[in-house]
C-alpha cells in the first residue's frame, strides 16, 4: 500500500483556510490537511519533518513570511523537490500570477474561488 501524503494550506486567515479543507473533504480527498499560518512555519516544518506535503496551498501576503519569501528560500534551499505548489491570493494583479508561476508554483487561485475551479487546479496540481 502507499502512502497518503499530507496536503499543506499556508494561510493566515482561518475562514479561508476553514473553506479551502472543507472544499477539500467534501471533494472526498483522503489526504491529511495541515494548516500554517505563515512562510516560517511551513518553511520549519519543510526543514524538520520526513513526510512532505504533496501540494503547497500557499497564500501570498501573509505577515511573517509571504509566500513569494516561502517560495525565493524554498528554492535557493532546494526544498520542494517533489512538491507542487498552488498560489492563492485576494489580489488580482496579473504581475502575482506571473512572478507565482516564475518561482515554482503551478497552479494559480484567485480568491474568493469557485469551487469547482478550486478543485480543477488542486487535481491537476497532483499529478
Amino acid at each position: 500500500m502507499f502512502e497518503i501524503y499530507p496536503i499543506a494550506v499556508v494561510d493566515d486567515y482561518e475562514i479561508d483556510f476553514m473553506i479551502i479543507k472543507n472544499t477539500l473533504e467534501e471533494a472526498g480527498l483522503e489526504n491529511p490537511i495541515i494548516h500554517f499560518r505563515n512562510g516560517k512555519d511551513i518553511l520549519n516544518y519543510l526543514k524538520e519533518n520526513n513526510t512532505p506535503p504533496c501540494i503547497i496551498i500557499l497564500d501570498l501576503y501573509m505577515p511573517e513570511m509571504d509566500g513569494f519569501e516561502f517560495l525565493k528560500i524554498s528554492n535557493e534551499k532546494n526544498l520542494l523537490k517533489n512538491i507542487k505548489v498552488v498560489a492563492l491570493t485576494g489580489k488580482k494583479e496579473d504581475i502575482n500570477r506571473i512572478k507565482s508561476f516564475n518561482m515554482g508554483a503551478l497552479g494559480f487561485i484567485q480568491k474568493p474561488f469557485d469551487y469547482n475551479d478550486f478543485l480543477d487546479v488542486i487535481k491537476t496540481s497532483q499529478y
